[in-house]
This record gives C-alpha cells, sequence and structure tokens, in this order.
C-alpha cells in the first residue's frame, strides 16, 4: 500500500509548475535580449539626445515599460514630452541628465508591474536608456566645445586678417598724403580700384570679429531706456519696429545691444525681402522687472527649427547662418540677469525678452 497515493500527482504538479516558470523565464529573457539589442543599436547613430526618447521607446515598450515621462530645460529653452499610455500606481524609475548649466533633463519611466522578474528587467532597460541619454549628451557637448574652440580659432584668424586691412588702409593713405601731382593720384585711385574688391571680401569675414581692450574698464550696468535701445538697435539692423510703450530697466547696455543686435540681424536680411513688414514688440511692466514680447513674422525662408532647438549653437534656422546669433543672445540677457525664450506659432516668433527694471 502506498503511503503517499498523492505523491505522484503532486510531483506532477510541481514540475508542471516549475516548467511553467521556466518558459516564463526564458520568454522574459528573449524579450529583454531583443528589446535589449535595439537599444544598443541606437547607440551606434547619430541622433540628437532629444530624439532618442521617441527612436527608443518601441523597445523600451517590448521590454516592459509602459510611460515615458520628461521635463527640463535645453539649451535655456523649456522642454518636456511623454510616451505612452497615462500609469498610476507603480513606482517610476527616476533618473536625470545635467551638463553645466545647459542642459538639466529629469526623466520618469513605469513599468508594467512593480514586482517580480518582469520588473527587473524593466529597470535593466531603464539603465541602459539612461546611460544611451548620457553618452549622447556627453557627446553632443563635446561636439560643440570643439566647434566653440574652432569658431574661437577662427576669430584669431578674423583678427589677423583685420590687421592686414588696417595695414592696407595706412599705405592707402601714406600714398595719397604723400602725393600731390594729379597724375600720380590718379594712379594710386587705380590702384586702390583694382584692390577694392579683394579688400571688401576681406572687410565681409572681419565685420563681426572684436578686439577686446582688456585696459578698459568693465561696463558698469546703468538705467536705459529700453524702447530707445530697440530702435537703435533696429536701425543699425535696417528693420523697422513698432512699438508704443517704453519701460527703463538696469542692467550693462553693452549686454542688451548685443541681445538685440543678435535678434534683430537674425531675421534682417529676409525681412528687407519683404517690404511693409516690421517687427512689433510690446513693453509691460511688472513689479521689478520688465518685459518685452518681440514679434517677428516667421518667413517661409527661415527653416522650421523645432522650438527647443532655437537657442542651440549652431543649430541655424536662417539660409547661411552660423547658428550663434540666439546662443549669444541668450548667453548675454543671462549674463544681465534677464532671460530670454521663445514661442513658435503659425505665421510668428514670439521672444519674450525678460529684464530687471530700474528702481523708481
Amino acid at each position: 500500500m502506498t503511503l503517499y497515493p498523492a505523491l505522484p500527482l503532486i510531483l506532477v504538479a510541481a514540475g508542471l509548475v516549475l516548467l511553467a516558470v521556466v518558459a516564463y523565464l526564458a520568454r522574459l529573457v528573449r524579450r529583454h535580449r531583443r528589446s535589449l539589442g535595439k537599444l544598443l543599436k541606437l547607440a551606434k547613430t547619430s541622433l540628437d539626445p532629444l530624439q532618442l526618447p521617441t527612436a527608443a521607446w518601441p523597445a523600451l515598450y517590448d521590454g516592459g515599460l509602459t510611460r515615458i515621462e520628461y521635463s527640463g530645460d535645453w539649451f535655456g529653452q523649456p522642454v518636456q514630452g511623454n510616451l505612452g499610455a497615462a500609469h498610476h500606481g507603480s513606482r517610476p524609475f527616476t533618473f536625470k541628465v545635467v551638463s553645466n548649466n545647459d542642459v538639466r533633463l529629469d526623466f520618469r519611466l513605469y513599468a508594467r508591474t512593480d514586482r517580480g522578474e518582469a520588473r527587473l528587467f524593466a529597470e535593466n532597460l531603464a539603465g541602459v536608456f539612461h546611460l544611451l541619454l548620457e553618452t549622447a549628451v556627453h557627446s553632443k557637448m563635446e561636439a560643440l566645445s570643439a566647434a566653440l574652440a574652432e569658431q574661437a580659432k577662427l576669430t584669431l584668424y578674423l583678427q589677423h586678417d583685420l590687421r592686414n586691412l588696417a595695414q592696407w588702409v595706412e599705405w592707402l593713405a601714406a600714398d595719397f598724403a604723400a602725393d600731390t601731382d594729379d597724375a600720380t593720384l590718379l594712379g594710386i585711385a587705380r590702384r586702390l580700384r583694382a584692390s577694392a574688391p579683394h579688400a571688401a571680401a576681406r572687410a565681409k569675414h572681419i565685420l563681426g570679429a572684436t578686439c577686446k581692450n582688456h585696459s578698459a574698464p568693465s561696463p558698469v550696468p546703468q538705467v536705459v531706456s529700453l524702447a530707445e535701445a530697440i530702435r537703435q538697435a533696429a536701425e543699425h539692423a535696417g528693420i523697422s519696429v513698432t512699438l508704443d510703450q517704453d519701460a527703463r530697466v538696469f542692467l550693462r547696455r553693452d549686454l542688451l545691444d548685443r541681445t538685440l543686435d543678435n535678434l534683430f540681424t537674425n531675421v534682417a536680411p529676409l525681412l528687407r525681402l519683404h517690404a511693409g513688414m516690421s517687427i512689433r514688440v510690446d513693453i509691460e511692466c511688472d513689479a521689478n522687472k520688465v518685459s518685452a514680447r518681440i514679434n517677428m513674422p516667421r518667413l517661409e525662408e527661415i527653416a522650421q527649427l523645432p522650438p527647443e532647438n532655437l537657442f542651440e549653437p549652431f543649430a541655424s534656422g536662417r539660409p547661411g547662418g552660423l547658428g550663434l546669433g540666439l546662443y549669444q543672445a541668450h548667453k548675454s540677457v543671462r549674463e544681465a540677469g534677464g532671460e530670454l525664450t521663445a514661442e513658435l506659432h503659425e505665421s510668428t516668433i514670439c521672444f519674450l525678452l525678460t529684464l530687471p527694471g530700474a528702481k523708481v
């Protein structure tokens, strides 16, 4: 007589359960390996960091994640987004991606389940995705640093060209001063006409270069009429501006001028081609701050840059543009104690300039 008549059934049931568990784990492992392979393939691409969430989403979803949420700051412009269905109840995987003061992104990833091996595998995928983002941001910042270093080297070349051009002007002036005979002066004028195109071409290359005088005192903040500064910057760029209000701000005038020059010259070549178009500026005062909404036409010639890339270095939206104007404008405003953001609308680009107001 068998002592435990149910023992064979128990063993069979245990075996079936073990087989089901092994099959379940094998399926999880295969799914995880497949998702991990897709993520690792993205590491070999040249995707922008802000494009990675969308590109990685199919692999993350297949690996057990149901939602991605992110928000933060990308070169001074607020960004946010999400992928997947809204999820409540489970604890999210969170991490930050930060680079200097230019990039700060907060990520939250939600898994289908809050426990077990499935969550463990999902957490592993979230960690790989985090490393992908960190690597992409690090690579981008290295590329930007190299590009900025190249730009600094270019400035040195431009300063050298400026020296040569100054010598050319000095020699030409000396020739004109030394000779009083009309025939000789006519010969000098003919030489000037022959060399003028080369000199003009060199001058165009050095217009943006400046030679900083280290012995000059550093500029100090002062009370500035914002409307007057805007009008002067617009006249310098050769464009028309419409504004009715005025307010006084307290900041370094050179930083304000640099900001406005970069904003207006960015669109000036295109505005000159469209007669009758102007820039409208609305100025408002609020407590100790002054806000100026600079509404510019969104012309067809301007590339359709995403809002988050407007202030990114070398991401020019203007044909022939270098891509440093808006970046320098944003940096100058921050150095002056203000902020600069942008809104893209269907037919306009609105720059919101927030500056410290002058105490009455």
